[in-house]
């Protein structure tokens, strides 16, 4: 790549010629030979100040312009385009991270409850199991059954399926670049490039310079990276919460007496008289994460917008 250290002297456009623009001044009805002041400045003169023949010959599909360091301030008249090269992405830039893309599910599976008859809490004899059956109103086997106990713990079930997956994220602040100025003469003269700095060709994308122009720097409006795939599988683990709760009739809205399915061993509210003919195990999703190590991606860097801007020796 390279460095730029150029400098454009401010540029005066006044080319001859009374259809021209005001850039081009009055032109006076001449068409002499255009001078250089001291200043490096075009002064007035005709239309062969304009030819951008006379310093260079420009490919098709090329513009003429100038490349200079970012500090360097345009010709008069020029347009302005400030752009960056040699685009660069340090260690870490791309980082992989695993993301939940499906969510376990916590309404089937088995709910297992746990008693006991003492007058302190202690939950550690195993009842009947139940199943989740995706939050139906389900009857109970053998019923009707009584909640004599003194005391009840529930457990939501397991959660089941879920899917998880690496992805790469790119941190814009480990991206780097060098600054560069692309000055543009206007299109009714471009020769006024040749009375300046280094006389150069753009063409927009990554392509390959003429002959004439063999310096290729590429540019683009600023500097990024791509993230490679972090390649690497990972498992979703989950946690399920809900409610059991226990009904007299089979629409389960009848002689509710419900327990959170946390694991908590509490008191037992409900009489010991009332049978219990159905259940409903309502179940939502606590908490889900991804068990893996991440893996690395490997950043490549690039510009957006990229222009290949080609330059005289």
């Amino acid at each position: 790549m390279r460095r730029f250290a150029f400098l454009l002297p401010s540029v005066v456009l006044a080319c001859g010629g009374a259809e021209d623009s005001s850039l081009l001044g009055d032109g006076g009805g001449g068409g002499g030979d255009t001078g250089t002041g001291g200043d490096g400045s075009v002064t007035e003169g005709g239309p062969q100040s304009c030819d951008v023949t006379r310093c260079a010959k420009v490919p098709d599909g090329f513009q003429v312009v100038s490349l200079v360091d970012a500090n360097t301030t345009c010709p008069t008249g020029f347009d302005t385009n400030d752009v960056v090269s040699s685009p660069a992405a340090s260690d870490g830039a791309c980082t992989c991270g695993c993301n939940v893309t499906t969510q376990p599910d916590c309404t089937t599976g088995n709910v297992t409850r746990y008693l006991d008859q003492s007058s302190t809490p202690m939950c550690n004899y195993q009842a009947t199991t139940l199943s989740a059956n995706g939050g139906a109103c389900t009857a109970i086997a053998n019923g009707p059954l009584y909640l004599q106990y003194y005391h009840y713990a529930t457990n939501a079930p397991p959660p089941s399926g879920g899917v998880c997956q690496f992805d790469a994220t790119l941190d814009p602040q480990k991206i780097s670049s060098s600054k560069a100025r692309i000055c543009a003469p206007p299109s009714s003269c471009q020769g006024a490039v040749c009375d300046g700095g280094p006389v150069c060709v753009k063409q927009d994308g990554d392509v390959t310079c003429p002959g004439d122009f063999p310096n290729k720097t590429l540019v683009g409006a600023s500097a990024t990276a791509e993230c490679g795939a972090c390649g690497s599988a990972c498992t979703v683990v989950g946690q399920c919460m809900g409610t059991l709760g226990f009904y007299t009739d089979s629409g389960c809205s009848l002689g509710a007496q419900s327990f959170t399915a946390d694991g908590t061993c509490v008191t037992n509210p409900a009489s010991a008289a009332t049978g219990f003919t159905y259940y409903q195990f309502k179940g939502s999703l606590k908490s889900a994460t991804c068990n893996g190590t991440p893996p690395t991606s490997t950043a490549t860097a690039k510009l957006n917008g990229a222009t290949t801007v080609c330059c005289r020796p």
